[in-house]
């Protein structure tokens, strides 16, 4: 699945590989400048298959929780890296289609591999970190998987074409958080559920400002005319980065909002 699906508000201006679409400028990521950096971050969201790691998995749990709710039609995933939380999901939700977009064209790229193409890859960036021989073999083949290259401040999507969206580990890595809430519930069909999960990381002063504490978040999403129905703050989220535990430990709060009918 990686044609023109109907969802679509326009085309795209590029294809990568042939097969995933290209809607956005190139973001000269750190993902894309530095070719090890999406084997790192593969890794990590993917720790608990390649290194026995279950730091990061306890908000895993909770996103792919609040994404099977309700066994949503259409699952939008905005950021979303190598693909982690679909890859949980879109096996088990068959009757589910779930749209991936990333600014970055090297995550989309290998989110396209892991999820849709399901080609085993070596991650040698590891050996770096103590790990040598690293290879990722329990890829997936979904049917009912699409990704594309977008900006979460942008997106290429119809008004309320999904029931769920999801941005994890997202909204404090936007250039413009509350332009990408809009996005986020413009795409969202009324009494569609958005999903957020932020550690609420900012480097900017202004955006620590605007956004925290969270109850700043929630009146944010009140006023756009959402529900929040779910609210956990602290969960942690730990990154281990090498063979030594040492790791990036964060504090995330996980949302669940409902967009009124």
């Amino acid at each position: 699945m990686n044609g023109l699906p109907d969802f679509l508000n326009r085309t795209p201006h590029e294809w990568m590989d042939g097969v995933i679409p290209l809607f956005a400028p190139d973001a000269d990521s750190l993902y894309d400048r530095r070719s090890a950096t999406v084997d790192i971050y593969t890794g990590i969201a993917y720790g608990h298959l390649l290194f026995g790691e279950t730091a990061a998995e306890p908000l895993y749990t909770r996103m792919v929780s609040l994404v099977k709710d309700g066994q949503p039609r259409r699952v939008l995933d905005i950021g979303c890296g190598p693909g982690r939380i679909v890859y949980d999901c879109a096996p088990l939700m068959l009757e589910s289609e779930f749209a991936c977009v990333d600014i970055s064209r090297e995550m989309a790229r290998r989110a396209w591999e892991i999820l849709v193409q399901g080609r085993e890859m070596a991650l040698p960036a590891w050996e770096y970190r103590g790990r040598p021989g690293v290879a990722f073999s329990r890829v997936l083949r979904q049917k009912n998987v699409w990704v594309a290259q977008a900006d979460a401040l942008d997106l290429p999507f119809h008004a309320g074409s999904f029931d769920v969206v999801l941005g994890a580990l997202v909204l404090c890595r936007v250039r413009d958080p509350l332009r990408a809430l809009v996005e986020m519930l413009r795409v969202l069909a009324p009494g569609g559920r958005l999903v957020l999960a932020t550690p609420f990381a900012f480097n900017d002063s202004g955006l620590w400002e605007r956004f925290w504490p969270g109850v700043k978040l929630r009146d944010y999403l009140t006023g756009f005319g959402v529900e929040v129905d779910y609210w956990e703050e602290g969960v942690e989220y730990e990154e281990v980065i090498d063979a030594n535990g040492n790791s990036h430990r964060y504090r995330v709060t996980v949302c669940g909002a409902r967009k009124s009918g």
